[in-house]
């Protein structure tokens, strides 16, 4: 359903973020919005991402209007890496824009390894419908004081094989917390989903 997508630039707490927002073609009324997080800044994350590219398709096969960001200090976005509390105000004003360009949508938040921290964190406070979690950086960041809305269809994405985010330590906090995510593992697949890209569609796309 994604006829095509347009970059444009939006106006954030620190400057300007650019964004790639899915064109829907003419007379179809989108199910939802969906905004996607990419991973960590630092290590050549961007939304050129491939996971996050494969995500946005999915979304946009189902009838989402989709919008994918760079975080600040990324690619055309302006500002500095401000270590996932900027880049929560990042994806704020991003939801803001686009519930003002589309309306009153069912919002999903959807992101992968970094952007799944900020998705998490911001997931009560925007109001989401729906959250799909990549590879969460459970080791790499502080979950523990992340507030999720009670009722939420929540999807979490994870890879045995993960050399970045230990799958066992996915699973052991996954134990702790209330709600509880649907599960979809993969045993092969590492971090990044080498080969594992239309096996990662076909799930998001199980997911909507």
């Amino acid at each position: 359903m994604l006829q095509k997508t347009q970059v444009c630039m939006i106006k954030g707490v620190v400057g300007d973020i650019e964004c790639r927002v899915g064109q829907l073609k003419p007379g179809l009324a989108p199910r939802g919005l969906v905004v996607v997080c990419h991973p960590h800044p630092l290590y050549d994350g961007s939304m050129n991402n491939k996971v996050v590219t494969t995500i946005e398709k999915a979304f946009s096969h189902a009838g989402w209007q989709t919008l994918a960001f760079n975080f600040r200090g990324v690619g055309q976005s302006e500002g500095f890496y401000d270590h996932g509390v900027g880049e929560q105000l990042d994806l704020s004003a991003v939801v803001n824009w686009a519930q003002g360009q589309y309306g009153d949508l069912p919002l999903a938040l959807a992101g992968f390894s970094f952007g799944s921290y900020i998705c998490l964190q911001q997931a009560k406070e925007l109001g989401a419908h729906k959250l799909l979690t990549v590879a969460p950086p459970v080791n790499l960041y502080d979950f523990s004081d992340i507030d999720l809305p009670v009722r939420m269809d929540w999807s979490l994405i994870q890879g045995g094989q993960d050399e970045v985010v230990p799958a066992y330590k996915v699973a052991n906090w996954m134990r702790g917390i209330k709600p509880r995510p649907d599960v979809y593992w993969r045993e092969p697949a590492g971090h990044y989903f080498h080969g594992e890209l239309l096996w990662l569609r076909k799930v998001v796309s199980l997911t909507l």
